[in-house]
C-alpha cells in the first residue's frame, strides 16, 4: 500500500518544521530551567545575607548565656550574705532555668549539634548545683555550697560550660571560615 504523493509532500514539509519546534522547544525549556535555578540560588544567597546576622546574634546570645550559668560568674554575682545552702541552691537553678527559657528561641539559628551542647552544659551545671547541695546541711551558710561548688570545678579538667564555649567558637569559626 503506497501513500498517494500529497501526504508524502505534506510529511516532507513538515518533517523540517517539527524538527525547528522541538529543537526550540528544547532550548526554551533548558533556557527558562536555568533562569528559575538562577532566581532559586539569587533567594539563597539574599536570604544567607539576612540569616547570617540572626545566626551570628543567636551564637552570641549562647555565648553571654554559658558565661552567665559558669559558676564562678553565676555564684559571684547571685551571692547574698545571710542566705542559707536550700535558698541559694533554689535561687542558682532559678537563675539557670529562667537564663536558658530565655536564649530558648536561639536553638532555631544554631546547629542541632550546638544547641544539643548547651542543653547539655546546663544540665551539668544543674546536676553539679544539687549535687553540691545535697551533702550540705540545707540550713548552712550560703558561702558553703559556693566553696562546695567552686571544690567541684577544681576537681574537673574540663568544665561543661567552657567546653560548650569552645565547641560554640569553633563552629562560628567554621561556619566563617
Amino acid at each position: 500500500m503506497e501513500l498517494p504523493k500529497g501526504i508524502i509532500d505534506f510529511l516532507l514539509y513538515l518533517a523540517p518544521s517539527l524538527l525547528v519546534f522541538f529543537t526550540a522547544w528544547t532550548l526554551i525549556k533548558k533556557f527558562l530551567e536555568r533562569e528559575q535555578n538562577l532566581k532559586l540560588i539569587e533567594t539563597k544567597i539574599s536570604l544567607q545575607k539576612d540569616l547570617i546576622p540572626l545566626r551570628l546574634q543567636a551564637y552570641e546570645r549562647l555565648a553571654i548565656y554559658l558565661e552567665r550559668i559558669s559558676p564562678n560568674v553565676m555564684l559571684v554575682n547571685n551571692y547574698h550574705p545571710g542566705t542559707t545552702v536550700q535558698e541559694f541552691q533554689a535561687n542558682l537553678l532559678e537563675v539557670v532555668r529562667t537564663e536558658f527559657e530565655h536564649n530558648f528561641a536561639q536553638q532555631i539559628y544554631v546547629s542541632p549539634a550546638i544547641w544539643t551542647v548547651v542543653r547539655n552544659a546546663k544540665e551539668d551545671i544543674a546536676r553539679l548545683i544539687n549535687f553540691s547541695a545535697a551533702s550540705l546541711d540545707p540550713n548552712a551558710q550560703a558561702y558553703e555550697l559556693s566553696k562546695k561548688i567552686f571544690d567541684a570545678m577544681l576537681e574537673k579538667v574540663d568544665f561543661p560550660t567552657q567546653r560548650a564555649l569552645i565547641i560554640l567558637k569553633a563552629e562560628v569559626a567554621q561556619l566563617f571560615g
